[in-house]
């Protein structure tokens, strides 16, 4: 799978680029600001966007609302975020596909992935 990674924390960035590339074998585009990652995800070529919500520049919801208003925007976005109050998940919940808590578990974030996306497919079936 093709991912848009957009993460303004490099050690958080290196931490998932090593768990998405080596553990999942996805291949991965880094970005560390919101602007970055709208003209990326505008680009197109990804199979899915996980976003940051605290960027530099432009935030993740920001950068979501924005694409999802561009014709043929169907990449699937899930948010990464270290924001975990109930309205921040509602929001994440609302504009993408889910949402994976920061810290998270490098062994573990392919599955969660996975399960999300996985969601996603059983509750439009």
């Amino acid at each position: 799978m093709k991912i848009l990674l957009a993460e303004d924390d490099g050690n958080i960035s290196t931490i998932a680029i090593m768990a998405l590339e080596h553990f999942g074998g996805h291949e991965v585009t880094h970005v560390d600001n919101g602007l970055d990652a709208l003209n990326k995800a505008k680009e197109g070529g990804f199979d899915l966007i996980i976003l940051d919500q605290m960027m530099p520049i432009m935030n993740g919801l920001t950068v979501c609302k924005e694409y999802k208003s561009l014709p043929d925007s169907n990449i699937p976005i899930i948010f990464l975020s270290a924001k975990c109050h109930a309205d921040d998940i509602t929001a994440f919940n609302n504009m993408g596909l889910g949402y994976i808590q920061k810290p998270f578990d490098p062994a573990n974030l392919n599955q969660q992935i996975s399960d999300i996306l996985n969601k996603k497919i059983e509750g439009a079936a």
